[in-house]
């Protein structure tokens, strides 16, 4: 007696669930790269904005008036800057 068999050829990988296991890990890839960028970008505002503070009161103390205008500017463009490049990477980050 002839049996036949129905078995699938196993051979052969299913590539529609293998492109979406790797589509899949991808989106988690990305994800998770955002959220590191996203907490680095935080990461640097505090350290801006400490260092920030810490100008300020060396300026605040300083008998000079030059010496405390020169902190006090060097303090905003630095603010500044780092405002306008964070802001930037963050864009980055979201597209």
């Amino acid at each position: 007696m002839a049996t036949t068999s129905t078995k699938t050829n196993t051979a052969v990988p299913d590539l529609e669930a293998a492109t979406e296991r790797a589509r899949e890990a991808n989106e988690r890839l990305l994800a998770a790269g955002r959220k590191a960028s996203n907490a680095y970008l935080d990461g640097v505002e505090k350290y801006v904005a400490e260092i920030a503070q810490f100008e300020r009161k060396i300026g605040e103390q300083s008998q000079v008036e030059a010496v405390a205008r020169l902190f006090d500017t060097h303090v905003k463009l630095t603010e500044a800057v780092v405002k306008a490049s964070v802001s930037a990477a963050r864009e980055l980050i979201t597209v």
